[in-house]
Formats: structure tokens, sequence, C-alpha cells
């Protein structure tokens, strides 16, 4: 009975901490010259299943109509506190941007490389930009 206790209580500690969860509804709110209109709000939406996350940014690519544009995310992978993950952006020559982020609280920084004019653009291409993902409430 003892050898059964002591096997059960080792098998509970083997067990993984709670992985993090990135799953849910985050807003992103970029800083820099808003082009005339107010500054981009941009939102992404996660849904997380194991290690691997799926989802979509959304942001307003014209301040007169409001008109949403969905980007899916691709290849979402997370590793402890970190997730990774590409976008495609662009109109006329689509090149990706990839996104590094570390989950703090209830924030998310990243670090946003490549890309052409996506969320966080006014930097050249390639040049790194950080950006923070607040959870939404």
């Amino acid at each position: 009975m003892k050898l059964l206790k002591l096997s059960l209580l080792l098998g509970i500690m083997a067990l993984p901490a709670s992985a993090t969860n990135f799953s849910g509804k985050w807003v992103i709110q970029v800083s820099g010259p808003s082009r005339g209109g107010p500054m981009p709000r941009i939102t992404l939406i996660l849904n997380q299943v194991g290690n691997e996350v799926e989802g979509a940014i959304s942001s307003r690519i014209d301040a007169s109509t409001g008109s949403p544009a969905n980007v899916e995310i691709l290849d979402g992978k997370v590793e402890g506190d970190t997730l990774t993950f590409y976008v495609w952006t662009g109109r006329d020559r689509p090149v990706k941007a990839y996104y590094k982020g570390v989950l703090s609280g209830e924030e998310i920084k990243f670090t946003v490389t490549g890309g052409a004019d996506g969320p966080g653009g006014g930097a050249r291409q390639g040049d790194p930009r950080q950006l923070t993902a607040k959870r939404a409430k």
C-alpha cells in the first residue's frame, strides 16, 4: 500500500506544470505616426491547443471606412512562455513577418521581424519592431 501511494505521488510530481495559455483576445496599440487618422488598434485572436496556436490578426486598413483586414497566423507554436508565428504582409508583394512573443502576466511582448507594411509597420523591412499585446477585458 505504501508503495502504491509513493508511486502515485511520484507520478503526479512528474506531470509537467500547466503550460502557459495564450488563448484569447489580445489588443495591440501601435505607436508612431498615424498618417492623419487615429492610432491603429490591432486585435489578435489566439486559440491554443497543446503547443500549437491558430488565430488571426485584425487591423483597420482604412480609417475612413474602418474596414477590417484579417490575416491568418501560420505555424503558431508555444515553448514555455514564448509564442512564435508568422503572417504574410504587404499588398503588392507579400512578405513574411515573424512574431516572437513572451508572455508576462496579461501582456505579450512581441519582437516582429520581416514584413512590409503590416501591423507595427513604419520601419524598414527586416528591422525588428517591438509590440505589446494586452489581454482584452
